[in-house]
């Protein structure tokens, strides 16, 4: 296993756009950065997946308040319901005593 880049964070930053931009070609920015050109294309595709998760975040985060807001209405209307079937359930009650009673 190679050793692990020296390299602060700000440096990376600057030889993975530059290769993203197409500024110099990656063998040359391996040589300025002395690191290798897998570890160069290693640096772009973790700042790249980075950025697709930071952007996809959004769409999550919408679709979970889609998410949320229907759990939140499947919940009330469950409560309604509940309260319905125990109305129903002593209104039913009610209506077997009084049959069951003799006049």
């Amino acid at each position: 296993m190679g050793r692990k880049s020296e390299l602060p964070v700000a440096e990376r930053e600057e030889a993975v756009l530059r290769l993203v931009r197409h500024e110099e070609p990656a063998a040359a920015l391996a040589r300025r950065y002395q690191v290798s050109e897998q570890t160069l294309y290693r640096w772009r595709d973790e700042f790249l997946e980075g950025g697709r998760q930071r952007l996809g975040k959004g769409q999550k985060k919408n679709g979970a308040d889609e998410a949320q807001r229907r759990i939140s209405k499947l919940e009330r209307e469950l409560a309604h319901r509940t309260r319905m079937i125990g109305e129903l359930t002593i209104a039913n009650d009610l209506l077997k005593k009084f049959s069951e009673s003799p006049l």
